[in-house]
């Protein structure tokens, strides 16, 4: 799920949009992704823990990337 932020230039008011991204086949995901299906159950599991609701904000992604990618996924 991903969220965009966006004013209107004449208001104050924030709108906050969120789009669902379609989930893919674990296969074609570890086709794209070079890992594993038990390396993506396991980043799956610690994003569920991290955003249970499946919403998350930079900070929280920032931190759960982290600790999958401590070398930044380089």
């Amino acid at each position: 799920m991903f969220f965009h932020l966006s004013s209107d230039d004449n208001s104050d008011d924030i709108e906050m949009t969120f789009v669902r991204s379609k989930p893919q086949r674990i296969e074609a995901l570890c086709r794209i992704t070079k890992f594993t299906k038990n390396e993506l159950k396991l980043i799956y599991q610690g994003f569920k823990q991290a955003c249970p609701t499946g919403i998350v904000n930079e900070a929280t992604f920032k931190e759960v990337y982290a600790q999958f990618f401590p070398q930044g996924g380089k």
